[in-house]
């Protein structure tokens, strides 16, 4: 399974980052693709532990959490993120793009970095999550969001 705590994963995910020019238009969602790369970075600051989100979630041992785990397509447009790491409403704005990519791409870069041996972190809908859990659900998150924009 693709995990973003894997280099190859990483490069592989960097690569396609590197392809955003800035007018690309959404196949689906309500986000440009400027606002993506931000809502894609605090995604990845929630998972280092830099952000951190108290609105409540699922049932954190709920049968969801391995059916997205194992890689359940994810419903285009019909999943609710949290406000914290929302555009439009509490994720961070947008400022410059190339800044913003490059800021993506070095979270993506030391993503792997931020854990430590056995160490679990909260995730507001999933709950206690390790880090080849974080990684998997970081990955499939950025896939999901490059498809989007044709990435």
């Amino acid at each position: 399974m693709k995990n973003l705590i894997t280099k190859f994963e990483q490069q592989k995910i960097i690569a396609r980052v590197k392809l955003i020019r800035g007018n690309e238009k959404a196949l689906w969602g309500k986000m440009n693709v400027h606002q993506m790369v931000c809502h894609c970075a605090d995604q990845l600051k929630m998972g280092m532990g830099k952000i951190e989100i108290d609105e409540p979630g699922l049932n954190p041992n709920s049968f969801l959490k391995w059916l997205v785990l194992m890689g359940m397509p994810t419903p285009k447009g019909k999943v609710e993120t949290f406000k914290k790491l929302k555009q439009g409403e509490d994720g961070t704005k947008p400022t410059e793009l190339e800044k913003d990519i490059n800021e993506l791409i070095n979270l993506i870069d030391n993503y792997h970095s931020c854990f430590a041996n056995n160490e679990t972190r909260l995730h507001p809908a999933f709950g206690y999550m390790d880090y080849k859990q974080w990684g998997r659900i970081s990955y499939r998150h950025l896939d999901y969001h490059l498809k989007q924009f044709g990435k």
